[in-house]
């Protein structure tokens, strides 16, 4: 069986919602039938894609290989439908693409650089990787990128591509709300010494390394027990107690999962904005710097445990701090 692009999208459908039976009410299938799919789609492949469990399903390793290039194949394939539709309709060129890694600001950036009343066309695309979004901004398929470094791994900017830094943020934990080390107001990183962690695979840029790096400063390694980005499955092990995992601070909040600051800040993560230096922006790098700026404080305004670690701070600009 060739794989094909409604293939794809049941993958993803099914990652997306955790569940074959609820992927399957999604896309108006049934679940016997979805799940016959799904193993015709594994054997096209060639291996298991998902974990099933009582409690849903989570990606394997390779499902998370075959999900990231899944999203890429689906999401140029919409862009190219959407462009060429644009085109036969009034022959105007393709909108504006911004990429971003995961969370929510290059939504925010979108919705800004597309203007209050959404005249301006802007696509997003997300990726996991940062350096993948690089290679995107290079090679003309993104205009602009959000993208992130860590301590001791700094991202360069590649040839025809410009960057400036936009903000710095420390990493927190993402652990069951009933957890106990969640009655504290932080914690402190050697106290999960003996904890499950999910983790997300190398994205290339120096996660989860540096991550593993700060554990083994405070004494331990940490047992890795899942390996998923997808964000439902994410939240899922979480709450239930299954996993504890290090995140970013606009990590979405549930009523299961409690989102608590690590004592002494010992992680921090640079955003970044690039774009293609004779692209889009290469004449109004303005134009996106305030974009991004507005973007960035428009999404961490919204996650209550940044705004109540900064107030412990008594400052605003605790994103300021350099990386070295």
């Amino acid at each position: 069986m060739d794989v094909e692009l409604r293939h794809l999208r049941v993958v993803c459908a099914v990652a997306d919602a955790g569940s074959i039976t609820r992927a399957a009410t999604g896309i108006g299938s049934t679940q016997p039938a979805l799940t016959a799919s799904l193993q015709r789609i594994e054997r096209a492949f060639g291996g298991t894609l998902f974990l099933r469990s009582r409690d849903g399903v989570v990606p394997t390793a390779f499902g998370e290989c075959v999900l990231s290039r899944a999203r890429d194949v689906l999401a140029a394939a919409d862009t190219m439908h959407r462009d060429a539709a644009r085109w036969l309709a009034d022959g105007s060129a393709r909108p504006v693409a911004l990429g971003g890694i995961g969370g929510s600001m290059v939504v925010e950036l979108a919705d800004r650089l597309g203007g209050p009343d959404r005249a301006h066309a802007v696509s997003v695309t997300t990726e996991f990787s940062p350096r993948r979004l690089l290679d995107l901004v290079a090679g003309g398929q993104l205009d602009a990128a959000v993208v992130a470094d860590y301590p001791g791994y700094v991202l360069r900017a590649t040839t025809g591509v410009a960057m400036r830094p936009l903000a710095v943020q420390p990493v927190f934990v993402a652990l069951a709300a009933d957890h106990p080390a969640a009655a504290g107001t932080e914690i402190d990183l050697g106290d999960l010494a003996g904890e499950r962690w999910v983790l997300g695979p190398s994205d290339g840029a120096g996660w989860p390394e540096c991550f593993e790096e700060a554990c083994a400063r405070v004494g331990f390694r940490p047992q890795v027990a899942h390996r998923s980005t997808e964000l439902r499955p994410l939240q899922r092990l979480i709450a239930a107690g299954r996993a504890i995992s290090p995140c970013q601070v606009t990590f979405p909040a549930t009523a299961g999962i409690a989102i608590r600051p690590l004592a002494g800040d010992p992680l921090w993560m640079r955003y970044l904005v690039a774009w293609r230096a004779d692209g889009a922006f290469g004449r109004s790098t303005d134009v996106l710097l305030d974009a991004a700026e507005a973007a960035y404080r428009a999404d961490t305004d919204g996650s209550q445990a940044y705004r109540h670690w900064l107030a412990r701070r008594g400052e605003r600009a605790g994103a300021e701090r350099a990386i070295g």
